[in-house]
């Protein structure tokens, strides 16, 4: 079943705190095949609000008619500014049994002032921080960038907005699942073409295709002396081609390929880790000869092994 998720924002809301939640949801409903997550957006009337960046944007709803949620985030402004929000603390007063609150940046000061996180730890921005904390006293602050204590979602706002929904993800899904998108969003933030990752199969895709569970556990467990996709099909006792169209359907793609694309993230893996050699790298993940690694390894990530090697440690040296 699907969760709605309401994003309330706020006039001059962080169009970097916004975008850093919102694409991590649409990011999992991609990668799971499916809507798990079905986000909206609110305005505090008349179905329109501006972002920081002073761009005007038509939101699906207003306070008036917005429609329930299982969750509601309020994006605010960073850095904090509390303009006058009419309407708002009731409304999310009226929806606080049942339903999860996020405050972005200012957000969570609005969450605050409402008396919505009285007895929940918190993060919440620094500025007018003195008058909030003697009017509920029982705000338990966070100094963390971002903080879940049971349903209430927390953060500075930012790019720690990304990890707050991460974290929350991995409640929600499934901590594989918020895996996957991290890993995502780190190779797109590194300039890896997103093809040069394998897609991860959901725990729950896991229980109710075995077959595909075990076809997955065989790779894994062989990537030193790879099978054939015939091999790989016998074992599971399926048909290729059944074998194959299970790929396509949960995977979108073909079983070499994605073995490949596995045996070749093992390779990098242990190409950052230690001193071992490229040609002991190259072997033990099932490459026949250290030529075939490099080119397999080039066409996947745009650089040589030897490459990839040197520009980590000048990376590492650097920090």
């Amino acid at each position: 079943m699907s969760q709605k998720i309401g994003f309330i924002l706020l006039p001059g809301y962080s169009s970097m705190s916004y975008v850093s939640a919102m694409e991590p949801l649409l990011m999992c409903n991609e990668l799971m095949g499916e809507t798990r997550f079905e986000t909206f957006t609110v305005a505090l009337a008349n179905n329109r609000s501006v972002s920081s960046l002073g761009n005007p944007i038509d939101t699906h709803y207003s306070l008036s008619d917005a429609p329930d949620a299982h969750t509601w985030i309020v994006a605010g402004m960073s850095p904090a500014r509390h303009p006058k929000t009419p309407g708002l603390e009731q409304f999310l007063l009226t929806r606080a049994n049942g339903a999860a609150l996020g405050g972005l940046a200012s957000g969570s000061y609005t969450l605050a002032k409402a008396g919505l996180l009285n007895g929940y730890r918190g993060v919440v921005h620094w500025l007018t921080l003195e008058e909030l904390v003697k009017e509920h006293k029982s705000i338990l602050l966070a100094n963390e960038q971002f903080c879940i204590d049971r349903d209430r979602l927390t953060c500075r706002g930012g790019s720690a907005s990304l990890d707050l929904m991460l974290m929350w993800i991995a409640k929600q899904v499934s901590a594989d699942t918020a895996e996957a998108i991290s890993k995502y969003f780190v190779n797109e933030r590194l300039g890896i073409p997103s093809n040069a990752m394998h897609q991860e199969l959901s725990e729950r895709t896991r229980s109710e295709q075995p077959k595909m569970a075990e076809a997955l556990e065989l790779m894994e467990n062989n990537i030193e002396e790879p099978l054939t996709t015939d091999d790989i099909a016998f074992h599971v006792k399926i048909s290729r081609r059944q074998l194959e169209r299970l790929f396509k359907k949960h995977l979108n793609a073909v079983p070499s390929r994605y073995y490949l694309q596995m045996r070749l993230e093992e390779a990098r893996s242990r190409l950052f880790k230690g001193n071992e050699s490229i040609a002991d790298i190259g072997l033990g993940c099932g490459f026949s000869s250290g030529a075939h690694f490099s080119t397999a390894y080039r066409n996947q990530y745009g650089l040589t092994p030897s490459e990839d090697r040197s520009l980590n440690q000048k990376m590492q040296m650097a920090k």
